[in-house]
């Protein structure tokens, strides 16, 4: 893929999807065409070369994880991404079995995109001598993906990030991933979360040393102006 740019195909029922991922792709440099069914995408499949396909599970017809089996069957070469509002982590799972590069939940991150799929596009472009390193990277990508999948399953406040590391290990297991890839995925994620419970301690204690958030709070009270006698009667 020397001197072109990289070819994003977007596959979703949703027009507006389509357009609003289309418009900030093309923006970042990407070309990008978009299908509204499974075998609209097959058919564009079929006749052009796509780099990167971000591909909604649930299509009319032939559904995203169908087209998931046909692209690794026939277009080694392209990566999938897989975009969908199914917060099911039997179905993430059973995507990154078939070949999914990533599973992004909607509603999407624009950005978690865009780093998603520069990514692949960096990966598929890297010399073949770095294939150890690039092997390395796909895995911990994928554990990085089957986490994404675990936290869409998570409640937000309740003991998270050791639930999530667990479940993200028990399927990166089931799915034959190294343990030593595991475990490095596990150094480099606890660090991520010490380092994001520092940063929202550091923003929570700034808030609680506000004025305005001690009074919103009820921690004081308002100070209220109450004029002399001798000011009311001049």
């Amino acid at each position: 893929m020397v001197n072109e740019k990289p070819r994003v195909l977007i596959v979703d029922d949703d027009q507006v999807v389509c357009e609003l991922l289309c418009g900030e792709l093309e923006e970042h440099g990407y070309l990008c065409a978009t299908a509204l069914s499974g075998n609209d995408a097959l058919s564009k499949l079929v006749t052009q070369d796509f780099d990167v396909v971000l591909l909604d599970i649930r299509l009319p017809g032939i559904s995203g994880i169908e087209v998931l089996r046909e692209i690794k069957l026939n277009q080694c070469r392209t990566a999938a991404i897989m975009i969908t509002a199914v917060n099911d982590l039997k179905t993430a799972v059973e995507a990154m079995k078939l070949g999914a590069s990533d599973y992004i939940v909607k509603p999407f991150d624009l950005d978690r995109v865009n780093t998603s799929i520069r990514t692949l596009v960096e990966n598929q472009e890297r010399p073949s001598e770095e294939g150890d390193k690039q092997s390395t990277k796909d895995f911990l990508n994928q554990m990085n993906a089957i986490a994404y999948g675990v936290e869409a399953k998570v409640d937000l406040f309740t003991g998270r990030s050791p639930r999530v590391i667990q479940r993200t290990i028990d399927v990166a297991r089931y799915l034959g991933i190294a343990e030593e890839e595991i475990q490095e995925w596990v150094g480099a994620r606890v660090m991520q979360d010490s380092e994001r419970r520092r940063i929202i301690k550091s923003l929570l204690d700034k808030l609680e040393r506000s004025p305005l958030t001690q009074y919103m709070l009820g921690m004081t009270e308002p100070h209220v102006y109450i004029p002399k006698s001798s000011e009311l009667q001049s």
